[in-house]
């Protein structure tokens, strides 16, 4: 792989996207200033913009930087490097993952440590060492940005892989509005479920698992891209 020629690619997707993230992180600073200093009220209004951060960067960065080559007629600047499918693949993978991590731990910081479910209470009810009480509050960072980075996987998968709005569009509303509701809405209220959320409220086995499971995941998903990608012989 031309490592030079990547992050060339990385940093022009990045620079694209520098009015549109700081807007985002604005966004996410914003929600978490009004979950801390707010009432019953602002908390959940910081609590929501954190979701709507989430979701509005996994858009904007799959229609800007991912499907945009063609529309914003830079395609041949990516053609004229001598780089090939899977280097412009592993450069979108690359970039499109900066995009989203930065304003998504923000926002994680809303949704982990002041969410309505009072996870360091639970945890403190494990009488645990403070030091593991520490490391289990930064487990639920990874167990949160994991989740959500599972998600953006898939449908960052079907943006590079089909290079179809239409299509990307579809899988990621799939994806979010009904298996999403399905986990978040459905999943916890199932009574077989109940232990394994307990076990992840206390940061009992169940935390590291789930995160090593979320990890194995991506790392599978990114992989099929770039073995899809590397069959490819040109970029049209």
């Amino acid at each position: 792989m031309n490592f030079k020629n990547i992050a060339r690619l990385v940093r022009k997707d990045c620079w694209l996207m520098r009015w549109p993230l700081a807007a985002y992180i604005l966004a996410a600073v914003a929600g978490l200033v009004m979950t801390v200093i707010g009432g019953s009220v602002l908390r959940s209004a910081g609590i929501t913009l954190a979701f709507n951060v989430l979701i509005g960067v996994s858009f904007h960065v799959m229609l800007g930087p991912v499907l945009g080559e063609r529309e914003r007629k830079t395609l041949a600047f990516v053609m004229s490097l001598p780089v090939t499918p899977r280097d412009a693949a592993v450069a979108k993978l690359a970039a499109a993952f900066t995009l989203f991590l930065i304003p998504a731990t923000i926002a994680a910081t809303t949704l982990v440590w002041l969410s309505p479910i009072d996870i360091p209470a639970a945890m403190a009810a494990a009488h645990r060492p403070l030091w593991s009480h520490m490391i289990g509050m930064f487990s639920y960072y990874a167990l949160v940005l994991g989740a959500w980075l599972v998600f953006f996987s898939v449908v960052l998968g079907a943006a590079i892989i089909s290079e179809s709005v239409g299509w990307t569009i579809g899988v990621l509303t799939g994806v979010l509005f009904v298996f999403g509701n399905f986990v978040m809405q459905i999943l916890p209220t199932l009574h077989g479920l109940r232990p394994y959320l307990r076990a992840l409220a206390r940061g009992q086995a169940a935390l590291p698992v789930t995160i090593a499971c979320e990890g194995a995941a991506i790392a599978a998903i990114v992989t099929v891209i770039l073995m899809l990608q590397q069959r490819k012989t040109s970029f049209v």
